[in-house]
């Protein structure tokens, strides 16, 4: 999907997780963010032409983010957390070819917490 990315625009740390439960000081369980993996991360800047594409579409988001190629994929990543902003994963976009080079895109919609559905 996404080729010729410098490898260097990976800056950032990303959290991807699931829903769990934790705890309360009361005794009671809550749902909260369970981290499964942390990658290496940078913002993926659209085109024009990609965001005019995306005006018709019914889903929104508020971020896209590049990380290296997950040949086992995303399984069980429902959620995120970058930059201690939570964020529900709306979409990806893996990459087909599974060489050193390949990246996957991952759509991002913030969040205020975690439901369990």
């Amino acid at each position: 999907m996404v080729q010729n990315i410098n490898p260097s625009r990976l800056k950032y740390r990303v959290s991807l997780g699931k829903a769990g439960f934790v705890e309360t000081p009361q005794g009671t369980n809550r749902p909260d963010f369970k981290e499964i993996k942390r990658r290496w991360c940078g913002v993926y800047t659209m085109s024009m032409t990609q965001q005019i594409t995306l005006l018709g579409s019914p889903n929104t988001f508020d971020l896209v983010l590049i990380i290296r190629h997950q040949s086992d994929g995303l399984k069980g990543v429902k959620y995120a957390r970058f930059k201690d902003q939570l964020y529900q994963l709306v979409g990806s976009s893996p990459d087909f070819d599974d060489s050193p080079r390949s990246f996957d895109l991952i759509t991002l919609k913030k969040i205020d917490k975690i439901g369990i559905s």
